[in-house]
């Protein structure tokens, strides 16, 4: 076939799906007509975000009067889902995530408890102690929805997250001061894995918001979430040591549960089902 009877079919094809489409987004009655059954006639994928406040470590003093402590921290969670409609009003959720949990340590120790004295007084604030665990995330959810007469709605989502931590790391935390005498004190111990024993583990989520239907036919979705763990992944033994007193032991542990936001941008693919919807129906009336 030669190209110079290609190329002036090729634009006539182009114009004739240009004007359709430009006719099919003017023609405001079909499209109320037909929203609702081209809304929730396919399945959905969606971008994700959660940015959250991670659970605080877990410490258990032992032996002596200087105890560890933690605070809460922050998390991100990210990846796409993919929504299963089985109607207007139910969907199964799965998708592949990643995420970054927080966690932190605290510890204030006066310098005049040690003999002899500290230059200075310990004092690891939360902000200083932050370290990051990476872990993989695959969620499966059933939603729950109610649809609004605009199209927008509200949602519960309940299920699970299976998780696996790709590092398998080993953590070593080894912190000195100063003592008056300009010698080095050690005064903070602390080791243990971050792991399942290279298992997966499950965490149990739900949450729930609102989804604005977009001039698009999208949909944008905040909703407030929980992730729930029973299984410690973060499992420390530390030991503190302040001269002259007896030597205080614990432990730290985490399990990497959190409360935040999760924000989506679903895309529904109604456009296409509307403009084949459209043509199916301009293609009948021609016969």
């Amino acid at each position: 076939m030669k190209i110079t009877s290609v190329v002036p079919t090729l634009i006539l094809s182009i114009f004739f799906s240009f004007v359709t489409l430009q006719t099919f987004a003017q023609n405001n009655d079909f499209i109320k007509e037909n929203i609702s059954n081209a809304l929730f006639k396919g399945n959905y994928f969606s971008f994700y975000l959660s940015p959250y406040i991670s659970q605080k470590g877990k410490c258990i003093n032992q032996t002596g009067s200087y105890p560890l402590s933690a605070s809460i921290s922050s998390g991100i969670e990210a990846g796409g889902n993919y929504f299963i409609n089985f109607n207007e009003n139910y969907s199964l959720i799965t998708g592949a995530h990643a995420g970054f949990s927080g966690r932190n340590f605290k510890l204030f120790i006066s310098g005049s408890d040690f003999n002899p004295n500290l230059a200075n007084d310990i004092n690891f604030k939360g902000r200083l102690t932050k370290d990051f665990d990476l872990y993989l995330s695959a969620p499966v959810w059933i939603e729950k929805r109610w649809v609004k007469k605009n199209n927008s709605m509200w949602n519960i989502d309940a299920g699970i997250n299976l998780r696996f931590d790709p590092n398998e790391a080993f953590y070593i935390y080894d912190y000195n001061g100063v003592d008056v005498n300009g010698q080095y004190v050690p005064v903070l111990y602390m080791d243990g894995p971050v792991t399942n024993n290279k298992k997966p583990w499950i965490n149990y989520n739900i949450g729930g918001g609102y989804s604005l239907f977009l001039s698009n036919y999208n949909f944008l979705r905040i909703n407030l979430i929980a992730n729930l763990s029973a299984t410690k992944i973060v499992n420390f033994d530390y030991t503190i040591d302040v001269s002259g007193k007896p030597q205080s032991t614990g432990t730290y542990s985490s399990n990497l549960s959190y409360f935040g936001l999760s924000i989506n941008y679903i895309l529904t693919g109604t456009n296409k089902r509307l403009l084949k919807f459209y043509k199916g129906l301009a293609e009948y009336k021609r016969k």
